[in-house]
């Protein structure tokens, strides 16, 4: 019997899989890193009460709202869950997979394949459609906070919806594509690739995805503009570009944020905030996100982003060869386990939902704590919290489920006792004060609103 030597360690590193799996690795890592290592607020012990904050009138205003919200945000989770879960598991989900994949041809896996995953995403979404359109259109026309009519309604939806759709098959397509030319190397290809695409997605966004719904122009000379290049200007950011969207064609909302990469990085506010506050507060919410900017928090984001959809792909991997091994499917690029990938990709991210909006509240406090230390204004930055929650009827202390689920950002009542409460130890980067701090005027900034990721808001 021969004995098979050993492949050398060099040898092994001269592979091309072996390399990318290395590189893949480490991209892991990064995106561990990235997510971990960074600023983070800290913890304000004792319970925040938001009867100190909110009298009882408007806590009761955001009860009638925000409870079939919440209900309806339940509704469509469930529908997002079982329809991919019916269709892959199912006898009858299984029956419309073979005839829609026998038409599209079984022996064209990449068309068969990504028909049969549009087709469930599409079907997703106009099942969900009825919740949506009562919760945004007609659930906050009821209470204000809509401004277009019908027409306007629907040609958002669809122009919000349709990029998803492409995107989910193309990058089937791709896959199956992809496995079919590449048998072995195909998941370390393909989590590469992803992981670059989710680059790609967060730097060509505020060029390609946002001008969908949103038409913007650079923020207009004047008190306003010499207010926010001085924030700037204290946060090391005099070249940050700043603009303005037309968000009050849609919503009477209050909001801001931050998008782009290297180049196409921009703050974007809301037409409602601009004309609404004065220059003053609009420079606090600014400084807002002029903290994440410092903080690195969307290259972070991108770099954890790619580093976890490359994660889901060799996982997928994994499936796709233990199925082959115990002969449930033909081989690696059998378009008939489409409806099943996809069911698993759904599940996952559902279930990794709650640790990346926990991240995501960290995100948000340490962004909060970042513009105060830039500032020194707890009082405008007090009253700009108070502002937001009230323009947007935000709840200020929803239930823990609803926080698992749904919340991006802390609690409005824990955002307001950071501010009474500063200044507070922290580890985050120091920026100098604005001269001329204490202005109390009320003031807004970016909140997300809870339930609407599940909602479809936009």
């Amino acid at each position: 019997m021969v004995q098979q030597r050993p492949v050398p360690a060099s040898q092994r590193l001269r592979d091309p899989r072996a390399a990318l799996r290395l590189a893949l690795g480490l991209l892991v890592l990064a995106g561990l890193a990235a997510a971990l290592w960074r600023p983070f607020a800290p913890p304000l012990a004792g319970a925040a009460d938001a009867g100190r904050w909110f009298d009882a009138a408007h806590l009761a205003q955001v009860e009638a709202y925000r409870e079939p919200r919440y209900l309806a945000g339940l509704a469509v989770l469930a529908l997002r869950l079982a329809v991919p879960l019916a269709v892959a598991l199912t006898p009858p989900g299984r029956q419309l997979v073979s005839r829609l994949g026998a038409r599209l041809g079984w022996h064209r896996p990449a068309l068969a394949a990504s028909g049969i995953v549009l087709a469930v995403v599409v079907a997703t979404d106009l099942l969900v459609l009825p919740w949506q359109f009562w919760a945004s259109y007609v659930h906050d026309g009821a209470f204000g906070l809509r401004t277009q009519g019908p027409w306007g309604w629907w040609r958002d939806w669809f122009v919000t919806a349709l990029p998803p759709w492409l995107l989910a098959g193309g990058l089937t397509a791709a896959g199956f594509a992809l496995a079919a030319r590449l048998p072995r190397a195909w998941p370390e290809v393909g989590a590469a690739a992803a992981a670059g695409a989710v680059v790609a997605v967060v730097t060509l966004s505020p060029l390609v995805l946002e001008p969908l719904t949103l038409r913007t122009a650079p923020l207009e000379d004047g008190p306003l503009r010499e207010e926010v290049a001085r924030v700037a200007a204290a946060a090391e950011r005099p070249d940050a570009e700043i603009v303005v969207a037309d968000a009050s064609r849609r919503t009477t909302r209050q909001n801001a944020y931050v998008s782009g990469l290297g180049a196409t990085r921009r703050i974007v506010l809301y037409d409602t905030l601009v004309d609404a506050q004065p220059p003053s507060i609009v420079a606090q919410v600014v400084a807002h996100e002029l903290a994440h900017d410092r903080h690195g928090d969307l290259a972070r984001g991108a770099l954890a982003g790619g580093a976890a959809v490359a994660l889901i792909v060799l996982g997928l991997g994994w499936l796709v060869r233990a199925r082959v091994r115990r002969g449930l499917q033909e081989r690696d690029g059998d378009p008939r386990s489409a409806a099943l990938l996809l069911a698993v990709v759904v599940v996952a991210v559902n279930l990794a939902g709650p640790l990346e909006r926990a991240l995501s509240r960290e995100v948000e406090a340490a962004a909060d704590l970042g513009g105060l230390e830039l500032t020194a204004d707890p009082s405008a930055y007090l009253a700009q919290r108070e502002a937001v929650a009230r323009a947007n009827l935000s709840d200020p202390d929803p239930p823990t489920w609803v926080r698992l689920l749904w919340s991006t950002h802390p609690p409005v009542v824990e955002r307001l006792e950071l501010g009474a409460r500063w200044p507070v130890p922290w580890s985050g980067p120091m920026a100098s004060p604005l001269e001329g701090s204490g202005r109390t005027a009320p003031g807004v900034d970016g909140e997300a609103q809870v339930g609407e990721e599940a909602l479809g808001d936009r």
